[in-house]
């Protein structure tokens, strides 16, 4: 599970890792896959480890990408990914994007979760500001990736401001790459330059650690 944590990019995504790690809700197989189409199996010993490393974590941090989900019918469960072809079917396999107040109620149980399982845990969300590059709805994916990424970005001020948490926060990478700093894009307009990158994880490193520089 670990090596496909880059997979983890939605809401119900990461809630059903904290459900199945330290919950013990039991996974039907074929619903965890990397971007190379394997399989991840549902293995107890995963299951375990991952478990082990979630209760010795001070810090969480969860990167949300895309609201824009696919669902396995026959469970109910989300898939990380679009489904690989090999294991399609239209019947069983449906994609929609999800709403505000789907990802507010999963952001909710996600901080619920680790908070009973790790009370003293610091827990940090960011946004992606990778856009999409491709979209299954029926739109251009211009306008796929402003609703995707606005239902996440409104949902975690939703989640976060209607609770009284305490070592909760929101880290502004989107806004930062979005709105803040020049020119942040490579040039396939996508993917962020490195020292862009180099200067968003000053600015975290300032924000959140105890020994940082306090100027860069």
């Amino acid at each position: 599970i670990i090596r496909f944590g880059e997979g983890i990019v939605n809401t119900f995504a990461v809630l059903q890792q904290l459900e199945w790690a330290l919950l013990d809700k039991e996974m039907p197989e074929n619903l965890w896959f990397s971007k190379d189409k394997e399989i991840a199996p549902v293995s107890p010993q995963i299951r375990s480890n991952t478990k082990k490393i979630m209760l010795s974590t001070e810090v969480f941090i969860f990167t949300l990408g895309l609201s824009e989900v696919w669902f396995d019918n026959q469970t109910g469960e989300a898939l990380w990914r679009a489904v690989p072809l090999l294991l399609f079917d239209p019947k069983r396999h449906e994609f929609r994007q999800t709403t505000v107040s789907e990802n507010v109620h999963n952001i909710k149980r996600i901080i619920e979760i680790v908070q009973q399982h790790r009370p003293q845990a610091k827990i940090i969300f960011t946004l992606s500001p990778v856009p999409l590059s491709a979209t299954f709805r029926d739109i251009p994916c211009l306008i796929a990736n402003s609703v995707s990424k606005r239902t996440l970005r409104c949902a975690l001020d939703e989640a976060l401001r209607s609770s009284d948490y305490s070592n909760v926060y929101y880290f502004p990478s989107y806004e930062l790459v979005t709105s803040a700093l020049k020119n942040p894009f490579k040039e396939d307009n996508r993917h962020i330059r490195k020292d862009v990158v180099q200067s968003i994880m000053r600015i975290f490193e300032q924000s959140y650690c105890c020994d940082a520089p306090k100027k860069f």
